[in-house]
């Protein structure tokens, strides 16, 4: 008897719901879900008191709701959610649309954040010496609590900023600290598709022309890919790619006579076209020419990578409304980052050899 009474199982505990952690409380069980997520409309006295109830009574949201209110969200056109902080400290508000694969991260946020019933609003911290903490102080008054901060005018930025009540996600690999989760194109493959690409059209000496900040802007995973490929390949003298601190003609046309590329991977195509036709060489006739940072709009002119900045911008407000609902707020104690392939595009610029 004690045998067959030690083999049964106590019955399973009740999981503790929403509405009846709402009813101890004596709240409605709305203003306990905006007090779980630290929504700031819902004074700090409640939110610390919802807290510690649902602390000691062992509250846990059901991951099958969750799932499912995600599902409903994503099945069919959302109510307004709520504004999510677009942050900017170029010298100009306007300069980081300048580059065009920014353009499409603004763009490709934008349309998913809409999708999920979000607006997406821009701030521009302006001009330097401005205090980043009383703008967060703003933002975070007005009921944004999630915020992406974008790529930065220079490499290794390290900016001192309070992000204990915000969920936050970067672009690119050029905010040093805070380290924040982060999306991005995936450069080290970019360029390891790019060269395999070329190698199939029949090109044997691929080089490298960029500049220092654009090397620096990606760790250096562009010349580091580049030589990984070429020295794989091995036996015949590879081209040294040329990297140089600001756009040198003179050099560069040295570089060329020296080693002699059949096909050459430039950051600036339209820079390196103009050059090639002034000193009178074809392309592709002559020498061929790709680009790893194209943004989808140079309608075949161009071959290279594009890097899907749509994409980009959209996996972005994935990341960040999934921290939001999971409460994930300050700097993280091991970042995360989620690199989006580039494709291959074919252009006038390479041809068969």
């Amino acid at each position: 008897m004690l045998a067959h009474m030690s083999d049964q199982k106590d019955p399973p505990e009740k999981r503790l719901t929403l509405l009846q952690l709402a009813k101890h409380l004596g709240m409605h069980h709305t203003t306990v879900s905006r007090a779980l997520r630290e929504h700031p409309e819902i004074a700090e006295s409640t939110r610390q008191r919802v807290r510690q109830l649902a602390k000691e009574m062992g509250y846990r949201p059901d991951p099958y709701l969750t799932a499912l209110a995600a599902y409903r969200r994503t099945g069919k056109t959302a109510g307004f959610t709520g504004t999510l902080g677009w942050i900017t400290n170029w010298p100009d508000r306007d300069g980081w649309r300048s580059h065009a694969i920014f353009s499409q991260y603004f763009e490709g946020a934008r349309t998913a954040a809409e999708r999920l019933g979000y607006r997406l609003e821009e701030f521009w911290l302006g001009k330097s010496g401005v205090n980043i903490n009383r703008t967060l102080r703003i933002i975070y008054a007005r009921g944004i609590q999630g915020i992406f901060f974008m790529a930065q005018p220079e490499c290794h930025t390290h900016i001192e900023m309070d992000l204990s009540q915000f969920s936050a996600v970067t672009f690119g690999y050029t905010l040093e600290f805070p380290q924040l989760h982060g999306v991005s194109s995936h450069p080290y493959r970019t360029m390891m598709v790019l060269l395999e690409n070329l190698q199939r059209l029949g090109y044997r000496r691929p080089g490298l022309f960029t500049l220092y900040a654009n090397e620096e802007r990606l760790d250096r995973v562009w010349s580091a890919a580049n030589w990984a490929h070429t020295g794989d390949r091995g036996r015949r003298k590879t081209v040294p790619p040329l990297i140089q601190p600001q756009f040198d003609k003179e050099e560069f046309f040295n570089w060329l006579r020296k080693h002699r590329p059949d096909v050459i991977i430039a950051s600036k195509v339209k820079l390196t076209l103009r050059w090639l036709q002034e000193a009178g060489l074809r392309v592709p006739q002559d020498i061929g020419l790709a680009s790893p940072v194209m943004s989808g709009n140079d309608n075949g002119d161009y071959a290279g990578m594009d890097e899907n900045g749509l994409v980009i911008g959209a996996a972005a407000v994935d990341l960040l409304v999934s921290m939001l609902h999971r409460n994930e707020r300050g700097i993280p104690a091991h970042a995360q980052r989620v690199l989006i392939d580039a494709i291959w595009v074919d252009g006038q610029s390479v041809r068969k050899q």
